[in-house]
């Protein structure tokens, strides 16, 4: 008899294993969330890295030719004639290659966009496994003055030019399939439908944010940030990060320029 009571008094009840279950899946409930957050961080700071490398393979490309930048595409592919590789054309992603040794530092893993070919690729009709480049990370840079804004071709930018090279932006994270970009692209939660876009919570997406996103700068460093925070102006001339000012768009009817900024005030930071 005492041994069945003693038996007996072990086991648990039905009762005590339900409030077990409940607690366990009460903090799985709340850790969850925080692990993935923690995931998240974790690969936010690996695309920062990629854009660290990025930027440092930028400066060594700027030192070997004579401290002119790359331009954002090369001098055309035409059916595989020309400047190209892989039959496709050439870009500044081609262009510092030989300074990242890595293909991979393109495709941040946060972003889906990277998963799929940038538009280059995807006109020529090649895929990442045959030799395109990932979408997620694309180039800003004006053919000279402010005023005189990018129309496809980008033409080489000395860096000597640029008035504050460490508030100048050059690569920005992306879901916009483009390898170039620039504030004129249109903003929009979730992104539109459309095949320069890759589907997300906005056309600005970069896996980590809706409106925040990995930026290199024109002298090799990174950092994360509020896109909204890139048309901050300063400096002497005043200027933001995109290196134009609302006055001299104003000035010379080009407010169009602000496309991005006047569209992203529309939604609340996430």
């Amino acid at each position: 008899m005492i041994t069945n009571r003693l038996l007996r008094a072990k086991g648990f009840t039905l009762i005590e294993l339900l409030v077990v279950i409940a607690i366990i899946a009460i903090l799985a409930a709340i850790l969850f969330p925080v692990f993935a957050r923690a995931r998240e961080k974790a690969r936010q700071t690996a695309c920062l890295s990629n854009c660290k490398q990025i930027g440092l393979g930028l400066m060594m490309y700027v030192q070997d030719y004579d401290e002119t930048l790359p331009m954002r595409y090369g001098g055309g592919c035409n059916s595989g004639v020309g400047d190209c590789e892989n039959g496709i054309q050439r870009s500044w992603k081609n262009m510092l290659v030989p300074y990242i040794k890595n293909r991979g530092i393109y495709q941040c893993p946060s972003n889906p966009a990277a998963q799929r070919a940038d538009s280059i690729g995807t006109g020529a009709g090649v895929t990442i496994a045959q030799g395109a480049f990932p979408a997620g990370y694309s180039m800003y840079l004006p053919n000279g003055p402010a005023v005189a804004f990018p129309d496809g071709v980008s033409y080489p930018t000395r860096l000597p030019g640029i008035t504050a090279p460490a508030n100048s932006l050059i690569i920005v994270e992306t879901s916009w399939l483009f390898p170039d970009t620039g504030p004129y692209l249109g903003y929009a939660q979730p992104a539109p439908t459309s095949n320069a876009i890759h589907p997300g919570p906005s056309s600005w997406n970069s896996g980590h944010s809706r409106n925040r996103c990995n930026i290199v700068y024109m002298d090799g460093h990174a950092k994360f940030k509020y896109l909204t925070q890139t048309f901050d102006e300063q400096g002497t001339p005043l200027q933001n990060e995109w290196r134009v000012s609302e006055a001299l768009c104003q000035a010379n009817g080009c407010m169009w320029f602000f496309t991005l900024r006047d569209q992203i005030r529309l939604y609340g930071n996430d």
